[in-house]
């Protein structure tokens, strides 16, 4: 009878070894696939049969840094007296015109 006990509770700790082993697999495969999801992301993909390539992280930011300097640039621009075609020049006309820039 001890014999069967000791068989039965070598049979239950395999299993629970077993079943810990799974889970710490399953959780090493998810997170090795979301650090990879992660990796591409920060570095980027290459153009892949019909899927097109995907820029980096830092080639997004370089694209958005270069599209908030030809903003600043416009605003500037439109913001600064040049000598009658910036938005500021046309407000001023139009106020000293209908005569609201006089207080």
């Amino acid at each position: 009878m001890d014999r069967v006990l000791a068989i039965c509770g070598l049979i239950v700790a395999v299993g629970a070894a077993a079943e810990v082993l799974r889970r710490v697999v399953g959780w090493v495969i998810g997170t090795m696939r979301r650090l990879g999801r992660l990796a591409d992301d920060l570095l980027g993909e290459p153009a892949r049969g019909d899927q097109p390539a995907r820029p980096g992280l830092m080639d997004r930011v370089a694209g958005m840094d270069r599209r908030l300097a030809a903003v600043e640039q416009l605003v500037h621009q439109e913001l600064t007296h040049n000598g009658g075609s910036s938005m500021k020049d046309q407000v001023t006309q139009v106020a000293r015109a209908t005569g609201a820039d006089q207080h």
